[in-house]
């Protein structure tokens, strides 16, 4: 952290009691929430989400148009934009609501036949490294795989108030994983694996470092090698999965990737390919659920070295197209 981030913080310490002292009495009560008193108060939400995000310059039009090749048809972006946003609301609320899945209601709120692929993996003995990105309700991903029994330590980036970080662990460990700072953990992420436990990583915003350009929609993305290495390294295996909303707090838990990959005498170029891989995963996992993605990340900031033109496509992957499936499929009360 720089000495202007620390500035900052130091800065704003003084809002954080007052702050949590509103935040907690609220989390518990949406916590405690009926899920369809829930879900109403997430979509009157989403309008002031979407209000706050325009205002303070939300590039998701920016996103879309570079991973469209082109903005959608008006019609069709105000639909979209509109879930996406209500997607955003409905995320804040599963955060809050995350004790209330439990292990005794887990089959109540998951769908789908990878569940038993994912625990088969696990009981391997072999290590796992998790991927999910921000693709659907992540914070659930983690969730889900320690109420299942594994013993996952999971990656986040930590606010530096204490008592924030506090709060905030207290919902993302409540199933069980065990959540460190992403700064500084590699080591603990290859202990954990070579004792043949799981981990949580998320790789689909942009890295500032320990990165390479791989394709992401066609468009070179800075993106973290870090699970690539943690690969080559330990041998664990990469799985792409996701927790995609598929009905009012209602997941499907879907494998989308399982990564081993043969190490050769180029790391750089292992690292790419691995990298690579992991991107096209989430990108089959976005196309499914384009609303479930958190379009509001600058995603394509960062350039590669000497790129020939300003975000210029590579490869042949075709761009994303949202369609009038999307549309019909969205109104008939997916997301």
């Amino acid at each position: 952290m720089g000495e202007r981030s620390r500035e900052r913080r130091a800065r704003r310490m003084w809002l954080v009691p007052p702050l949590l002292a509103v935040a907690r009495p609220l989390a518990e009560r949406v916590a405690r929430m009926p899920m369809r008193e829930a879900y109403r108060l997430a979509t009157r939400l989403s309008g002031l989400l979407r209000l706050i995000f325009r205002l303070t310059g939300d590039p998701l039009r920016r996103n879309l148009e570079l991973a469209c090749e082109g903005l959608p048809p008006p019609k069709e972006l105000r639909v979209f934009e509109r879930h996406y946003y209500r997607h955003l609301a409905l995320l804040l609320v599963e955060f809050l609501r995350l004790p209330a899945v439990r292990a005794d209601n887990l089959a109540a709120h998951t769908v789908g036949e990878d569940l038993e692929r994912l625990r088969e993996i696990y009981e391997r003995g072999e290590g796992v490294i998790f991927v999910a990105g921000h693709a659907g309700v992540w914070e659930l991903a983690g969730h889900i795989a320690g109420l299942l029994g594994f013993t996952i330590t999971s990656v986040a980036k930590f606010s530096g108030h204490p008592q924030v970080d506090d709060w905030v662990l207290s919902r993302r460990q409540a199933g069980g994983q065990r959540v460190i700072d992403v700064r500084g953990s590699l080591w603990a992420m290859k202990k954990a694996l070579n004792r043949g436990e799981a981990i949580g990583i998320n790789v689909d915003q942009e890295a500032r470092k320990n990165r390479v350009f791989a394709p992401f929609f066609g468009v070179p993305a800075a993106t973290s090698t870090a699970p690539a290495s943690l690969h080559v390294l330990t041998k664990a295996p990469i799985v792409v999965v996701t927790a995609h909303r598929v009905a009012p707090f209602r997941y499907r838990l879907r494998i989308f990737d399982v990564i081993r990959h043969r190490k050769t005498a180029d790391r750089q170029a292992d690292l790419l390919a691995i990298t690579t891989r992991i991107n096209a995963a989430m990108e089959e996992a976005i196309r499914e659920h384009p609303e479930q993605w958190l379009w509001s990340h600058r995603r394509w900031r960062r350039r590669p070295e000497g790129e020939e033109s300003p975000f210029g496509r590579v490869g042949d992957t075709p761009p994303l197209r949202l369609g009038s499936s999307l549309q019909s499929r969205l109104l008939g009360g997916g997301s």
